[in-house]
């Protein structure tokens, strides 16, 4: 399987958790000691922080998360992937704006072979990716 298509079942996993605003199944996604690093919100370390981050996340209304990744490779148990995310998020007067950002993340294989991210670094984009991320 290559690299991308490893990486891609983690994210569809978490989408999927993303989608029902489950942060439990979110945070799922991470190792124990999994680390965000956001401009949205302070570092946060552990399945707690994670779940509190995105409890937050859900509750400011965010919507059609998508994730594209752009590159992904595998070394031993270690694996990284960069990617493009674009989500609804709600603005004045009731409506809702596409917002894009990338992100660099790091996946470690766990003892039942299964993979888990164990970082992830949020950056926003002010340019509109749709040609990418869609």
């Amino acid at each position: 399987m290559s690299a991308r298509a490893l990486l891609q079942e983690v994210l569809d996993s978490y989408l999927q958790a993303y989608t029902a605003h489950d942060a439990a199944g979110c945070a799922a996604a991470y190792t124990r000691d999994g680390q965000i690093f956001s401009p949205y919100g302070p570092p946060v370390t552990g399945t707690a922080a994670i779940v509190a981050t995105h409890e937050a996340w859900f509750s400011e209304g965010e919507t059609d998360k998508k994730m594209t990744i752009l590159e992904a490779r595998v070394d031993g148990d270690i694996a990284f992937c960069s990617l493009i995310y674009s989500a609804h998020v709600p603005v004045e007067g009731g409506n809702t704006e596409r917002v894009f950002g990338s992100s660099l993340n790091t996946f470690l294989r766990q003892p039942d072979g299964h993979w888990k991210i164990r970082h992830t670094s949020l950056n926003e984009l002010e340019d509109d990716q749709t040609g990418i991320s869609e």
